[in-house]
C-alpha cells in the first residue's frame, strides 16, 4: 500500500475511537438509601440563628502602679548637719524615730574636736573644716548623751548634746 492512502486511514481509525471513547454511556451511580427529609411547617417561626458569644478579653498584668508591694521600699535615710564649735554642738539636741536610718553630717567650725554617742559605738574625730558622714540606724529607744572627744579648751567638760531616739 502507498504512504499516501495508508495515512488518511490511519487518520479516520484514530478519530473514530475517539468520538466512540466520548460518547459512551456512564455507569450508573449508586443509589442512595439513607434521605434525611425535614419539612417546616407554613406557620413556623424561621429558624434562629443563636446569639453571637462574646469574648471577654483577659485582665492585663498588674502593674507597679497598682499593685502593693510585699516589702516596703529601703528608707533613705535622713541627713542631720551638725555643727561642732568651742564648746558646744549645734545643734545640741538631735531627734529620731526608733528604726529611722540617719546620717549625721558633723563639721567642726574652728579647732579639733572629736563626737562619742557609746551607746552607738560612735567615736569620731573632726578636723577643722572637714565634713565627716556618719551613718547610724537609731535602734534603741532613749535618751543617749553624745559629747565632744578630743581636748578642745577650757570649755571641752560642757560641749555636750543628746539624741533622743522615740
Amino acid at each position: 500500500m502507498d504512504m499516501r492512502v495508508t495515512s488518511p486511514i490511519i487518520l479516520a481509525a484514530a478519530m473514530a475511537l475517539l468520538l466512540g471513547a466520548g460518547c459512551q454511556k456512564a455507569a450508573p451511580a449508586t443509589p442512595v438509601t439513607n434521605v434525611l427529609t425535614v419539612t417546616i411547617p407554613p406557620n413556623a417561626p424561621p429558624p434562629t440563628t443563636p446569639p453571637p458569644t462574646t469574648v471577654t478579653p483577659p485582665a492585663p498584668p498588674p502593674s507597679a502602679t497598682n499593685t502593693i508591694a510585699s516589702t516596703p521600699p529601703p528608707q533613705q535615710p535622713r541627713v542631720i548637719r551638725v555643727v561642732a564649735k568651742r564648746w558646744e554642738f549645734i545643734p545640741s539636741e538631735i531627734r529620731a524615730r526608733n528604726g529611722e536610718h540617719i546620717i549625721l553630717e558633723v563639721t567642726s567650725a574652728d579647732v579639733p574636736h572629736g563626737l562619742s554617742i557609746p551607746e552607738y559605738s560612735i567615736n569620731r574625730n573632726l578636723a577643722p573644716g572637714v565634713t565627716e558622714r556618719i551613718a547610724l540606724t537609731a535602734d534603741k529607744t532613749g535618751r543617749f548623751d553624745f559629747a565632744c572627744s578630743v581636748f578642745c579648751g577650757q570649755g571641752h567638760r560642757t560641749m555636750r548634746g543628746v539624741l533622743v531616739v522615740e
